[in-house]
């Protein structure tokens, strides 16, 4: 049987999430700090954005340059391979700042965020998910380069220790993360990926957002009936629901740069 990549429930929830935070905060440029595939990076071209992606991992980028060739031809967008503390402060100034699924890769969160910062322009804004809950660290946490999963509490305090204003954590894609937590872990296990906790930290990180786990982040094509956004529209609704609670196993974090 032939897979393909098609984002699970959850991957739409969050993409949704962004969306609402982003119709919130605004913006028409943007940096997306651990680009992957570029998932998110179209999201936004989608919505009018001109952005730059950043990622570290060739492997990744060669996935993002394909799926986002319409807009790299447009001029609308452009990928650029190396790690965010090699860049200069200068490297560019934009709206909004995103990370998605990164900060848990990173020691020192704070510098971080920090470093971020630079990117955007006073009065703009920064938008991260990250693993939530603490008490749900897991064999993916493991075996992909986390440091760390969130509280709601702790996020909210990195963003202020990074000197954010206007700061707001919201529990994404609750309760449908939640319900699949623990069937996405068991595809994990069964898709042997626990060998991976031998990598360097480094090693897990360069794939984790390209990995191909069957049922997990690739599907039969006939999948896409079930997955996708219209069908799925009742779980956006219902996430909403939950946004101010503790409740997510995905955190999505936003803060303003002061002017």
């Amino acid at each position: 049987m032939k897979f393909v990549r098609i984002n699970p429930p959850g991957s739409f929830c969050t993409q949704e999430a962004l969306r609402d935070a982003f119709r919130e905060r605004g913006g028409t440029t943007f940096l997306d700090v651990g680009c992957g595939g570029g998932d998110l990076s179209k999201l936004l071209c989608d919505e009018g954005l001109t952005g730059v992606g950043i990622d570290f991992s060739e492997r990744a980028l060669e996935v993002a340059a394909t799926l986002l060739d319409p807009y790299i031809q447009q001029g609308k967008y452009r990928l650029k391979l190396g790690d965010l503390h090699d860049l200069p402060d200068d490297f560019v100034k934009v709206d909004l700042a995103i990370s998605y699924m990164v900060m848990e890769h990173i020691e020192d969160d704070v510098a971080f965020l920090q470093k971020i910062a630079k990117f955007v322009k006073p009065g703009g804004n920064i938008i991260l998910g990250v693993p939530g809950r603490r008490d749900h660290w897991s064999l993916e946490d493991e075996t992909v380069g986390h440091f760390r999963r969130y509280d709601r509490d702790d996020l909210d305090a990195v963003l202020r220790k990074a000197n954010l204003d206007q700061t707001s954590v919201w529990s994404v894609g609750v309760p449908t993360i939640n319900m699949l937590f623990k069937v996405s872990l068991w595809m994990i296990i069964r898709s042997g990926a626990a060998a991976k906790k031998n990598e360097s930290q480094r090693e897990q990180t360069e794939t984790s957002g390209i990995r191909e786990i069957p049922w997990k982040t690739v599907f039969p094509s006939w999948v896409r009936i079930i997955l996708n956004r219209a069908t799925l529209y009742p779980l956006f609704l219902i996430q909403r629901l939950f946004y101010r609670t503790g409740l997510g196993v995905v955190m999505m974090g936003m803060g303003r740069v002061p002017d």
